[in-house]
């Protein structure tokens, strides 16, 4: 009786380790390490989405700048659009994301540890900086010969991606997973160990385990997409901030989805030898 409640109690308990396992190594391996995370984000400079996002806010600026100083010519608009679109076209913007981003990242770790000093935007938000831009622009402009254009390269603009209020109540939760680390899937591995030990019925302990890991993934999967529209839906460029989300969260979604196949095989699996068992023992 003993041995079938330590099974049961440890495979509860493993059950749950696994979609902790599985946070830990991706905060561990992608969120807490800034040459990951940039590496994983890279790529978006060349996404529709990023890019549309912005030439919308270089254009904005752009445009706002010149006719606040008074010289924007007629049609001004057409031509700032065209010169913007060619130069996030170019290298130049995947140079500029490449290092906004690591920036962004020293944003979110610092919200995520929970410092004094972070330089977020004046709503608290951890943002993507697009300024480094502007001096390719303004020298595209200064070639077309618009007057005022060299004042474009002083402007400013980002793109929000996280609400850092949004980031401080999961600190805790971040902090006690980074710093467990690979201890976690460890501690699983001898959960699942400790559980087949202590059951009396191998074949009934693993197909029981199986289904209640694949519970606990399902949760955790629930809990990312809840993450995801909690931490970017108050966000003006919210396509943008999800396109992130979802790049960084795309090894963590591979792993779970491959444990939920692993563990759907194993249930079904241990469910078709039960019922060979059963059919043999009632043979005469």
């Amino acid at each position: 009786m003993l041995r079938t409640v330590l099974a049961g109690l440890v495979g509860l308990l493993a059950a749950v380790l696994l979609p902790l396992s599985l946070l830990s190594v991706w905060v561990h391996g992608v969120v807490s390490d800034t040459d990951t995370y940039v590496d994983t984000v890279t790529p978006l400079a060349d996404d529709e989405v990023v890019q549309a996002a912005a030439v919308e806010e270089l254009d904005r600026a752009t445009v706002q700048l010149l006719e606040s100083a008074g010289v924007a010519p007629p049609g001004v608009g057409i031509l700032v659009h065209a010169v913007v679109r060619r130069v996030v076209a170019s290298p130049v913007f995947r140079t500029a994301w490449i290092a906004a981003n690591r920036t962004a990242h020293d944003q979110l770790v610092a919200v995520l540890e929970g410092r004094d000093q972070v330089a977020l935007d004046d709503q608290g938000r951890v943002t993507i900086q697009l300024g480094g831009v502007y001096a390719a622009v303004a020298k595209e402009l200064a070639a077309t010969g618009l007057p005022g254009a060299q004042q474009v390269a002083n402007l400013d603009a980002s793109i929000a991606v996280m609400d850092a209020d949004q980031l401080t109540r999961a600190r805790r939760a971040y902090q006690l997973l980074d710093a467990l680390g690979f201890w976690l899937p460890f501690g699983w591995m001898v959960a699942v160990l400790l559980t087949l030990v202590f059951a009396r019925r191998k074949v009934a302990a693993t197909a029981k385990l199986a289904i209640g890991s694949l519970v606990a993934l399902g949760l955790l999967a629930l809990g990312l997409t809840v993450a995801r529209t909690r931490l970017t839906e108050d966000l003006p460029q919210r396509d943008v901030a999800r396109q992130v989300w979802d790049v960084v969260t795309a090894q963590l979604w591979h792993q779970l989805e491959l444990a939920a196949v692993v563990l759907a095989v194993i249930a079904l699996a241990t469910a078709v030898v039960a019922v060979l068992r059963d059919r043999r023992a009632v043979t005469p």
